[in-house]
């Protein structure tokens, strides 16, 4: 009794303690209400409600995830016999041995008092709804009560997670606690949302809805049109396909004409093989009648050709032995008129001499008859214009004088005429 006494007057120091370990990941967002409440800046009295009563329910909140994970912990915390018997008090490890035992043994339980319960531990069922025993709770109490074991707990509890996926048996439990986390840390952001924060968050909820209904209806329209196209597509992938089975049957077909085909021109090939390896045969028979022929004809030329490259061969020691003579007379010769060849050449280099010399005086007399040439011929040039000039003058004088003539002659005539006119005039 002093031990139960004792740990129920440890349970509300290990709320608090339960309460300041698991709300240390809220510190950030908490720091900032424990200023608000400083002697300096009072809080309103619904601000310190709020906040005493948003202390409350995390407590709340830690106090049950906390007990959830020491029932997750119970099987692996009942095979520590060491650890639990070196943190709890020998009262309460006499009362944990003593449940585990009723616990392990559903035949002293209370729900023997259920008879269908009896029924179905007789016929074997030994399952958790025959295993109820209202000592669970006084167990959870006595653990609960030790701070010590929150180490070890919270420990395991991370082992547990670490291990999580690769979990083959039952993790409802495991599921419940991160649900349950996952709740606490949603209630503590909604208790540090204010209701401004709130209404924006609201306001671009709302906003996002009427986006979302937007795309929507985008996507309802982007869908009949993809449902048409898809449609359309499958038409074209029957017509297709259609018309790859009619190719496919016309390949077919032109594949059986083709093996025919081919079949008939290999035996036309081997029909025109066998003939050709007969005509091949008389050819070659012939072949060997003309090689004969052949033959004969090619030693009787080879013999005469022989004889004539002796005639040739003789024919060609004559030629070469009178152009031997030929040659030693042409050097003979042209000894003799090379002298003379030279003799020509240096009177030819003579004469040139000497008409480069005169080339020289006629060029220093050009340089003074040119100059008079031209001299001449410019006044024989003004000579002939004078001349011209004056013939041309004189010429124009003269059809000036027979024009004026020829008008005194007009004039003259015109004077007849009208003096013969007023004659006769007269005389009528």
């Amino acid at each position: 009794m002093d031990a139960q006494s004792s740990g129920t007057l440890q349970s509300p120091s290990t709320f608090s303690d339960s309460s300041k370990t698991a709300s240390s990941k809220s510190e950030g967002s908490a720091a900032r209400d424990e200023k608000d409440f400083t002697k300096d800046n009072a809080a309103s009295p619904i601000d310190l409600e709020c906040h005493i009563q948003a202390e409350r329910i995390t407590k709340i909140l830690d106090e049950a995830i906390y007990k959830t994970k020491l029932a997750i912990c119970l099987p692996n915390l009942v095979q520590e016999y060491r650890t639990l018997s070196s943190i709890l008090s020998p009262q309460h490890m006499e009362d944990l041995v003593f449940i585990f035992e009723q616990y392990d043994n559903p035949l002293f339980s209370t729900s023997l008092l259920n008879m269908a319960a009896m029924e179905d531990i007789k016929a074997g069922d030994v399952s958790l709804k025959n295993r109820l025993n209202p000592e669970l709770g006084h167990l959870m109490y006595i653990m609960n009560s030790y701070p010590k074991l929150r180490p070890v707990v919270e420990e395991i509890i991370q082992e547990i997670k670490g291990g999580y996926s690769d979990l083959k048996e039952d993790t409802s439990g495991v599921e419940y606690l991160l649900t349950l986390e996952q709740f606490r840390e949603l209630m503590i952001r909604q208790m540090d949302t204010t209701a401004a924060e709130e209404l924006a968050a609201k306001l671009n909820t709302r906003k996002l809805e009427n986006s979302n209904e937007k795309l929507l209806q985008k996507i309802k329209e982007y869908s009949v049109t993809l449902a048409e196209e898809n449609k359309t597509f499958e038409t074209t992938m029957k017509l297709k396909t259609d018309m790859i089975e009619k190719l496919e049957k016309e390949l077919a077909f032109l594949n059986h004409e083709a093996d025919i085909k081919l079949k008939k021109k290999i035996l036309d090939s081997d029909r025109q093989m066998v003939l050709a390896t007969r005509s091949h045969l008389v050819k070659s028979e012939v072949l060997k009648e003309e090689e004969i022929e052949t033959r004969e004809l090619y030693e009787n030329i080879l013999k005469a050709h022989l004889i004539e490259e002796k005639n040739q061969r003789a024919r060609r020691f004559k030629v070469e032995t009178q152009l031997l003579s030929w040659l030693q007379k042409y050097d003979l010769e042209m000894g003799d008129k090379q002298v003379e060849l030279d003799e020509f050449t240096e009177k030819y280099e003579d004469e040139l001499a000497k008409c480069e010399d005169l080339e020289a005086k006629i060029a220093e007399q050009d340089k003074e008859y040119i100059p008079l040439m031209e001299e001449r011929e410019a006044e024989y040039h003004q000579e002939m214009t004078e001349k011209m000039n004056k013939f041309l003058i004189e010429h124009a004088a003269r059809v000036i004088q027979n024009a004026w003539r020829e008008v005194l002659a007009n004039r003259a005539e015109k004077k007849k005429q009208k003096g013969k006119g007023k004659k006769g005039k007269k005389k009528a």
